[in-house]
């Protein structure tokens, strides 16, 4: 199968794999054209977990109520008010955005809160890595995903690991994590030798730029620049850094 999976991150519940394929895959070349590289289409593969939240007609969205119960219950609430006081989730909705906020809460909250869920979406990655797999490229909420699964499986092929704009180190995911953080440091992904991770100035998702804080000197932390699509996968994907640690990837 592939050499190279993508994971996307999450507000994908309106697409599928083919859609975000077509825009993942012209990123990627466009990154690795700076390594003076290019992929074949088959090299490339998606991991796609967006529907597992899409909207269900008869359940109806969740409401206000709803959100902050799950808010609760997944420990957002606490961790948001240890680090912005009492109506800190007010605060965090002004600064991300409150319709970012509101998705955040539903999607990520339900995959910490709810193991079915969680189970879903790793399936949904564990099914497309196999033994031609190299390289592993996330984006947001996909970076949890993939660290999780590569974690759990030291046995796979995958030597290459790529998080772009990831909430790994942020306070709300970081303690969430399976396996659990140990002494304040969290467990290597896995059969992973290479973990490359690359952080957009003003990218309000990232609450932790700098990885290696959390998972030991070996990830290399990269800054880039992505203008105002600061979380956007595309900029990430075809970011000079992105580009040529894919291309260092493919030649192992």
């Amino acid at each position: 199968m592939a050499r190279i999976v993508g994971v996307h991150g999450a507000f994908h519940q309106l697409w599928g794999p083919n859609q975000l394929k077509s825009r993942w895959l012209p990123a990627v070349r466009d990154g690795l054209r700076h390594a003076t590289q290019d992929v074949a289409d088959d090299d490339f593969a998606m991991a796609f977990y967006g529907d597992v939240f899409r909207p269900d007609v008869a359940a109806g969205r969740p409401d206000r109520e709803e959100l902050l119960e799950l808010a609760e219950r997944s420990g957002l609430i606490e961790v948001i008010e240890d680090q912005l006081g009492p109506g800190g989730l007010e605060a965090l909705a002004v600064e991300i955005g409150r319709e970012t906020l509101r998705q955040l809460i539903h999607q990520l909250g339900r995959y910490f809160a709810d193991s079915s869920i969680r189970d879903e979406v790793r399936s949904r990655f564990i099914e497309v890595v196999d033994s031609d797999t190299e390289v592993i490229v996330a984006h947001s909420m996909g970076t949890v995903v993939a660290y999780e699964c590569l974690a759990a499986h030291a046995e796979w092929s995958p030597h290459t690991f790529i998080t772009l704009g990831s909430p790994l180190g942020g306070d709300f995911v970081f303690p969430n994590l399976e396996p659990a953080p140990v002494a304040g440091l969290g467990a290597w992904p896995g059969s992973i030798t290479t973990w490359t991770n690359v952080a957009a100035i003003d990218d309000t998702i990232v609450r932790i730029p700098e990885l290696a804080t959390r998972f030991g000197p070996d990830v290399s932390d990269v800054a880039v620049d992505n203008g105002h699509r600061a979380h956007d996968a595309e900029p990430y994907l075809n970011a000079p850094a992105t580009g040529r640690a894919i291309a260092a990837g493919l030649a192992g």
